[in-house]
């Protein structure tokens, strides 16, 4: 979310792009630190999680460095930023409707459920 508002806001793709990474170093480390000190992180479940996405956050960025000295343009920046929330869209959309399929919203009782 705040990638796409810095660049509508007319901020250099390269310095939303690191902004916006820098914010969710902060986020991860802290909603990490939550579950740490409240003892619910799966150490199983964890390193593999950092082990994947360090090694995809590691791939990105030297495909979009080579890409980037290689065109000479930063606009495929943008394009992956526009990217990733295209997908984000697209999975929340599909996850939203399986759940109405199969009635989820009715056992959860939350807010938007009807239920007092």
């Amino acid at each position: 979310m705040k990638g796409p508002l810095m660049l509508a806001m007319g901020v250099h793709p390269a310095v939303s792009s690191a902004s916006s990474a820098c914010m969710i170093l902060f986020t991860s480390f802290t909603a990490t630190t939550s579950f740490v000190v409240f003892g619910l992180l799966v150490n199983d479940y964890a390193t593999v999680c950092f082990l994947l996405g360090f090694l995809a956050t590691f791939a990105g960025q030297v495909g979009l460095s080579y890409l980037m000295k290689k065109s000479q343009r930063n606009s495929y920046i943008v394009f992956s930023i526009g990217g990733v929330v295209l997908l984000s869209a697209f999975l929340m959309t599909i996850q939203s409707l399986l759940s109405l399929a199969e009635g989820e919203n009715e056992k959860s009782g939350g807010i938007c459920s009807g239920k007092d």
